[in-house]
This record gives structure tokens, sequence and C-alpha cells, in this order.
């Protein structure tokens, strides 16, 4: 993704240095890292060098721009332009938390608010089905007869669900259905469903 014009005229006030056209934010982050580890590298030289002659601060300023283009911004941010900027900055800074604490508190502003709609995602359930309501009618009744394993346990829950899908697919056809065993067990609770 490519860098705003805001952000392209931020780095270029802030280093003195103009980014090429359709610079995208991952080479735009590499050319900051790099350029903060060359102003560490070269800070502490620069810092000596200043310590021992005047002239060297232009030599400093050409070898650490990040640290003088923060300099320069600071020195910006003290101007009439600048405060105005740092108190429409404060001004939108107090206007969002006053819009985060009214969205805590009634807890629906952010849901009615145009972001909060494209962001919040609803989940419909499906609606169950008469025959899948018979069939776990039909596994309910397995489990809570003898057929299948001990009374409350499914022996083999694979083998028994393919039983009680073919026992209830034959009721909801109106096919005749054995009314004795673990097949009757089914075609009675599913009946009671299917009605």
């Amino acid at each position: 993704m490519a860098l705003s014009k805001e952000e392209v005229a931020m780095y270029a006030y802030i280093t003195g240095r103009v980014l090429p056209k359709g610079t995208t934010r991952r080479a735009f982050n590499l050319a900051v890292a790099g350029a903060i580890r060359a102003a560490q590298i070269v800070a502490p030289v620069a810092g000596r060098a200043a310590a021992t002659a005047i002239p060297a601060i232009g030599t400093a300023a050409a070898a650490a721009p990040i640290t003088t283009g923060a300099a320069l911004g600071l020195g910006a941010l003290a101007t009439p332009p600048g405060q105005e900027l740092l108190e429409m900055a404060r001004e939108r800074g107090r206007q969002d938390r006053i819009d985060f604490d009214e969205m805590l508190a009634t807890g629906r502003a952010f849901v009615e608010s145009p972001t909060g709609r494209g962001q919040i995602r609803t989940k419909v359930r499906k609606k169950v089905s008469k025959y899948n309501k018979a069939v776990k009618a039909g596994m309910k009744a397995v489990k809570a007869s003898k057929f299948g394993g001990k009374i409350g346990t499914i022996s083999s829950a694979k083998t028994t669900f393919g039983t009680v899908n073919k026992v209830v697919s034959a009721v909801n056809k109106g096919k005749k259905v054995s009314t004795k065993g673990i097949r009757g067990t089914i075609a009675r609770a599913a009946r009671k469903v299917l009605k």
C-alpha cells in the first residue's frame, strides 16, 4: 500500500529527503529503520565532533538527518502555526476521548456508527429442519433404550446414526417400518416430530 501525501510530506519535512513516488509502506518502514540505525551509529561520533569544534555541527547535521529533522520539527512546533497544529491535535484527542466514553457508557454508539456497522457481523442461526429434529429425537430415544448399548450410552455411534437416518427417512417418506426393536423405537420418536 502506497503512502499518503501527508505521510510523504511529513517524512520530507522531518528528514529533508523526498521519497520516490509510489513508495510502499514496507519500503518506508525499512528506510526509517535504516535511518534510525545509521543515526544510532553516527550520533556518538557527531557528539564528540560537536564537543571539539563548532564547525562540526554542520557535518553532524549531514550525518544524522533524522536527528536534525527532529530538532527542526520541535523548533517548528514552537512557532505560532505549530502551536495551532498542537491545539488542533489536542482538541481532536479530547473529542475522541469523549466519543469513546460515550461508546462505553451506551454500548450502542459504536454499533450505530458507520465504522461499527461494517465491523460487526451478526451470526444468523440456520433454522433446524424437521428431518434433523427427528434424527435428534431418534438418537435420544436409542440412547434412552436398551438397544445400541447400555441405557444412557450408545456403543457404536456411527452405525446407530446410520440406522437412525435410514429409519427417519423411511418414516418421512411414509414407508412401512418395523414396530419392534431399535427400528421401532426410532420410528416412534421420529413420528412424534414429523407428524
